[in-house]
């Protein structure tokens, strides 16, 4: 069922960061209320002319916006140029699995978690801006990918309960792999102290 990935998570995130995250933490009040905005209006849509899209990604791409309005004209116009790339590379993988569905080897959603996610990784290094290139072109291009579809005259409906689930697919994916970089960073720090203390040791001796 549509969804129950996208719930199930989200409910998950909200308690552990409301009974479990400090409140002196920045921006955690924020972040719970526009957590459950965006499972409130999950369900709603707005529809535009032929345009039909929920309610939830057209919030979250608002949110955003404002948040990043801080940051310096050289790095929106890097963030912009990466939601761009994610943007047409959602839309061109969601036409080939429409148009050539004999190339998926595996589920939809695994290739484009795994495929978003090793573009972000080379367009990126700051995990913060990862995240925030993803949603954002994860929302454009689902619905530049039903405007195509309202403009060949295909019914469709974007940013639905199954392109949450892709959405909360590829963000966790990506949150794994800094939870390994961050591990990783720890063991190479942890065998650098150890290596120079035993050779403090050796020079001693």
């Amino acid at each position: 069922m549509d969804g129950i990935l996208f719930y199930w998570m989200s409910w998950i995130v909200w308690v552990f960061v409301m009974f479990f995250i400090p409140k002196t933490v920045p921006y955690r009040f924020d972040f719970l209320f526009h957590l459950l905005a965006v499972m409130l209006l999950a369900e709603y849509k707005l529809e535009i002319s032929l345009l039909s899209l929920h309610l939830s990604g057209l919030y979250l791409f608002l949110i955003l916006c404002v948040y990043s309005r801080k940051q310096s004209t050289f790095k929106i116009m890097e963030l912009i140029c990466g939601c761009l790339i994610v943007t047409l590379a959602y839309a061109s993988f969601q036409l080939f699995s429409l148009l050539d569905p004999i190339w998926l080897i595996m589920k939809p959603s695994y290739l484009l978690c795994f495929f978003l996610n090793y573009l972000i990784l080379l367009l990126f290094k700051n995990w913060k801006h990862r995240l925030f290139v993803l949603l954002i072109g994860l929302i454009m291009g689902d619905i530049i990918y039903s405007l195509l579809m309202v403009y060949h005259s295909l019914p469709y409906v974007a940013l639905t309960f199954a392109w949450h689930d892709n959405a909360v697919l590829v963000l966790g994916a990506n949150i794994l792999w800094r939870m390994f970089e961050i591990f990783g960073q720890y063991i190479y720090l942890a065998s650098q102290s150890r290596f120079l203390s035993k050779q403090r040791k050796e020079n001693f001796n």
